[in-house]
């Protein structure tokens, strides 16, 4: 039997985990276990997206304490990892995209000789100041099996020597966030359409934590509004900071939602303006175009592709660049992130490994 320990801490791996648990659950030779590191928990939330998902309970949710910094986290969590990996033989630790939970992991397989496989792989904007950056590099490297959403990711990893002089294995499998979305279509989910508006959503560190950025950001929302309604579900982190500095969002300010409530809320826009990379892909798969308000986008295909803009964080150019993007005539008929069976993929891949 072949345990495979699933390690995640926010959203967007709870969906990557969504499609791939549901895949390898067909095997039954593979166990599955799934570990929250506690690093985005809210136990409302958590508790609803994982019933949501048919998600089972997780096994273990870390207790992290006296993580004032990324690296206290990184420290702690990869010490209690240490402790799970240790009571498991022959067993895969399975780490998706590049937040602290899954560098924690990385350090942790390593030190207990756990296998280590890694989706998400080969992603680079070569942002060293980017926490991210740091975390998905040290962890491709790390990484016994390295799984990439788009050629140029696998591209990326071949020219720096990976499956070479680096002994790491690569596969290009195409995107699980690509698999949702697919998945959350074929349900057939149906809601009212709230008529013409821009989705929004704003939670990146550079830009909630900088008073200057964020204030550009929602100067040019607001300005933006008065022709299109702007809709933005507000992360929890950006409104204590726009608490903090005084700023007030003159756009509708909606709840946080669950992933088919988003999948829906991101379809029936005119466009999206956002700084998360797993919104952005988002845009790409429901054929809607995006302005990306970060200096160095993850997935740079996007715009490669003529389906989105990039834009510093910036109240001119961020206003600028919209009015761009709605001229824009994006070709979405191009397999950037696979066929949506990136899952079958990883499966087979695990399979020959077993």
């Amino acid at each position: 039997m072949l345990n495979i320990i699933h390690i995640v801490g926010n959203r967007p791996q709870f969906i990557k985990l969504w499609v791939l648990f549901s895949e390898l659950k067909k095997n039954q030779h593979i166990r599955q276990t799934v570990i929250h590191s506690g690093q985005h928990y809210s136990k409302e939330l958590n508790d609803i997206f994982f019933k949501q998902l048919n998600l089972p309970t997780p096994e273990y949710l870390l207790n992290i304490k006296n993580s004032n910094t990324a690296d206290e986290f990184i420290g702690e969590a990869s010490a209690q990892l240490q402790t799970i990996f240790k009571k498991y033989s022959n067993s895969i630790a399975l780490v998706y995209g590049d937040t602290n939970t899954t560098l924690a992991a990385a350090l942790a397989a390593k030190r207990t000789h756990t296998a280590l496989h890694h989706f998400e792989a080969g992603v680079r904007t070569t942002d060293t100041a980017m926490p991210e950056e740091i975390n998905r590099v040290l962890t491709d490297r790390l990484a016994d099996v390295n799984y990439c959403c788009t050629q140029k990711n696998y591209t990326t990893l071949l020219n720096e020597g990976y499956s070479k002089s680096i002994s790491s294995k690569i596969f290009l499998t195409g995107d699980l966030m690509y698999d949702a979305f697919i998945k959350v279509q074929d349900l057939g989910i149906t809601k009212t359409n709230a008529g013409p508006y821009i989705a929004a959503t704003i939670h990146r560190v550079a830009n909630i934590l900088n008073k200057t950025h964020l204030s550009n950001i929602i100067e040019a929302l607001n300005d933006i509004h008065k022709e299109v309604p702007v809709k933005m579900p507000l992360h929890p982190h950006t409104k204590k900071k726009l608490e903090e500095f005084g700023l007030v969002p003159n756009i509708d300010i909606i709840a946080p939602m669950d992933y088919f409530s988003m999948h829906h809320f991101v379809k029936q826009a005119q466009a999206v303006i956002t700084d998360s990379g797993g919104v952005s892909r988002e845009a790409f798969f429901a054929q809607k175009p995006s302005l990306i308000i970060m200096a160095d986008p993850f997935w740079s295909e996007i715009m490669d592709a003529g389906c989105g803009i990039q834009s510093p964080a910036d109240k001119d150019a961020i206003i600028k660049n919209y009015k761009k993007l709605i001229e824009l005539q994006p070709n979405f008929n191009q397999p950037i992130f696979g066929s949506g069976n990136a899952a079958q993929k990883i499966h087979q891949i695990i399979n020959n490994y077993l």
